[in-house]
């Protein structure tokens, strides 16, 4: 408009300047006439421009309004919508808590999408994305209606299928407590039986253990001394753990004439510093069940002897290729799954 008006203003000034040639030079009045011709043709033209723009001007104003009208409906009906959604799944709610729990994530499921929508109503662009929004939030609560109803049309089938199953327990309980009832006396004297059988088993069985423990080989005199092994020389006594190459234990056997003559084994642990037993299988290692206590433990190697009811010198060895390692060892010397005795050696 401003280019509009200067070039008004340019045919003024030539429209002036004509006029001054025209009395300058006298000229007709012809072209006096034609000069002012075009002068009102430009004005026109002025005013006809400034009425298109204000058309175009009153048209987007209408087209904003119009705009802005639908977005407030359309958040009135999202609000709507959602309130009404929110309302039909509360009414489905029932002493169910799974139920329950599951309608109320739809239901948070439902308010995500609802704020989506909301974010897209700021913007008059994204109307027709906000109402198939719209359009797939009111589906989504139609299959959420659908599966609900669907469930708690199983949970009466299955409460339908409960009251039967109840109904047939109870017949199946009072036809066992006839049979019981029938069963009563032998089931006494069957239970009276096994209760006597079971006294006589533990009386057994203590008797046994009683047998074994009194039968156990105690010893004493248990001496530990470490040994460094000499290619084609006789060992060599030692006492520092760097240069022990194994243990030698013996013990004296005492005098037991509760226990049988013949083959007898002891049971030795050689018990490291930091409280492990030394095993290994290669070297004859094994477990044996530890009488006292129930476990299985653990031992190095076993020392045997025939065995004569009287007091006898046995010896074993354990030979550590790993090798030995400073510190105090324990010694624990077990017959028939009892300790028979202990003893310790310290290698430096």
């Amino acid at each position: 408009m401003r280019e509009n008006y200067q070039n008004v203003l340019e045919i003024q000034r030539n429209f002036r300047l004509q006029k001054q040639y025209q009395m300058a030079s006298s000229n007709s009045n012809q072209n006096l006439k034609a000069i002012s011709l075009v002068a009102i043709l430009a004005l026109l033209g002025l005013n006809v421009y400034q009425f298109v723009t204000n058309k175009s001007l009153q048209k987007d104003n209408i087209q904003k309004e119009t705009e802005i009208t639908q977005l407030d409906q359309a958040k009135t009906e999202l609000e709507k919508q959602y309130e009404n959604s929110v309302a039909e799944l509360n009414e489905m709610k029932t002493n169910n808590t799974e139920l329950n729990t599951l309608i109320d994530s739809q239901k948070e499921e439902l308010r995500i999408q609802k704020d989506k929508i909301s974010n897209l109503l700021k913007d008059s662009k994204n109307l027709s994305v906000a109402r198939k929004e719209m359009t797939e939030m009111k589906s989504k609560v139609e299959s959420y209606v659908a599966e609900i109803s669907r469930l708690k049309q199983e949970n009466e089938q299955l409460l339908s299928s409960n009251t039967s199953l109840t109904k047939e327990k109870e017949n199946l309980s009072q036809d066992l407590q006839k049979k019981s009832v029938e069963n009563s006396a032998l089931s006494e004297a069957k239970n009276a039986l096994t209760s006597e059988k079971e006294k006589i088993n533990k009386e057994k069985s203590e008797l046994s253990k009683r047998v074994i423990r009194a039968s156990v080989i105690t010893v004493n005199k248990i001496e530990t001394n470490s040994y460094e092994q000499r290619d084609g020389k006789k060992p060599n006594g030692v006492s520092k753990a760097k240069n022990t190459d194994y243990l030698q234990i013996c013990f004296n056997t005492s005098a037991n004439s509760n226990a049988d003559s013949g083959d007898e084994q002891f049971f030795i642990r050689v018990i490291n510093p930091i409280g492990e037993t030394q095993a290994i299988e290669s070297q004859g290692s094994g477990t044996f069940i530890n009488e006292t206590t129930g476990d299985e433990v653990r031992y190095s190697t076993i020392a045997k002897t025939m065995y004569a009811n009287e007091v006898k010198n046995v010896c074993g060895e354990w030979h550590n290729p790993g090798g030995f390692q400073a510190g105090v060892y324990q010694i624990e010397v077990y017959n028939k799954g009892y300790l028979a005795g202990t003893s310790t050696i310290k290698l430096k």
